[in-house]
């Protein structure tokens, strides 16, 4: 039920925006001169109830196994480097920093590179969209001879160990009582499925000045020499 309510108040928003501003333009109450601003809102929502929509369907088919994970060997760090760069504007308007602490030149994972490649996405989206003004940092080193640790470590409120458990629930929404009151939606609970399947490890943890997430993925046969 709980599950229920939340996708229809994450639906009925855009939903809300959309039928308004289009029965204003059709009823004449919108102003010729204003009206590419009021379209550009209905094509945001739709591209929002898009995202929303194919979020709920990821989780569906990594939920049931009918996602068959493409195995191949690649650079989490460079991955890890594109994807920052492809969030820039995004970081530049919200007047926030990242930094890059990378143990090793490189760190070869053996997985699905599109999947791991959504979790890294969620991962920085999450952090741009609900971390305070600051500075991100993001750290890549090898942890015994096998794995791969990528942590992105964002600025603001901790979080308090029962909410950094619940976090990677579906639409899972922090305590309404405080200032940072907000639904984390599906990316966590996506990036949480994808390295279940590929036997990894999520996990969140609050500091004294912010909260860090940190993924582990088995690194590719041979690459700790």
């Amino acid at each position: 039920r709980e599950f229920i309510s939340n996708v229809s108040h994450e639906l009925r928003s855009p939903i809300t925006s959309i039928q308004g501003f289009a029965q204003g333009m059709l009823d004449g109450a919108v102003p010729e001169d204003t009206r590419g601003r009021y379209l550009q809102v209905i094509v945001d929502e739709t591209h929002r109830l898009s995202k929303l929509i194919n979020g709920l369907l990821n989780l569906s088919r990594l939920e049931n196994d009918q996602t068959a994970l493409a195995y191949s060997d690649f650079d989490v760090n460079e991955m890890t480097r594109r994807v920052i760069i492809s969030r820039m504007t995004q970081l530049e308007e919200k007047k926030m920093d990242v930094d890059t602490d990378f143990e090793t030149d490189s760190c070869f994972v053996h997985a699905d590179a599109d999947q791991i490649e959504q979790v890294i996405i969620n991962l920085l989206d999450n952090a741009v969209k609900y971390s305070a003004p600051g500075t991100i940092r993001v750290a890549l080193k090898k942890t015994g001879h096998d794995k791969c640790a990528l942590s992105v470590a964002t600025p603001g409120e901790p979080l308090s160990p029962e909410e950094c458990k619940n976090v990677f629930k579906r639409f899972y929404r922090v305590d309404r009582a405080r200032a940072m009151d907000h639904s984390y939606g599906l990316g966590l609970s996506i990036a949480e499925s994808i390295v279940s399947e590929h036997g990894g490890k999520i996990r969140c943890e609050g500091k004294a000045d912010g909260n860090v997430f940190t993924v582990t993925l088995p690194t590719v046969k041979g690459e700790a020499k």
